[in-house]
């Protein structure tokens, strides 16, 4: 598999509701083997660096996260809801979520010394 480099304009930035950014780009004209590269990238993970070509770069920010990735609380959150409606969503998910962290965090708080 090929790395490429190329200029890119970003034409469209969306904001998702979990958070992720979509945007669109156009690319200069690419010959076949270069369109062939980039083809072969699609629906892959890769590392994208961003930085402008008319301007001085100040600062370099790193994002170290993978695409999709939730922080632990929200996956804690998830299996929660999901245990909450395969027991046929019994009350309020709010208030069996408080619950259930409540107890968890109250049984930390008894290992502290």
């Amino acid at each position: 598999m090929k790395s490429i480099q190329t200029p890119i304009i970003i034409t469209s930035i969306r904001s998702r509701k979990d958070g992720s950014l979509g945007f669109s780009s156009e690319t200069p004209e690419y010959t076949v083997e270069e369109k062939v590269a980039f083809m072969t990238l699609q629906n892959q993970n890769v590392e994208a660096t961003f930085k402008p070509t008319d301007h001085r770069v100040d600062e370099e920010i790193k994002v170290d996260k993978e695409p999709g990735s939730k922080s632990q609380a929200q996956r804690m959150r998830s299996v929660y809801y999901l245990v909450w409606k395969q027991k046929g969503e019994p009350g309020n998910f709010n208030d069996y979520y408080f619950n259930k962290t409540e107890k968890i965090i109250n049984y930390l708080k008894g290992k502290l010394e």
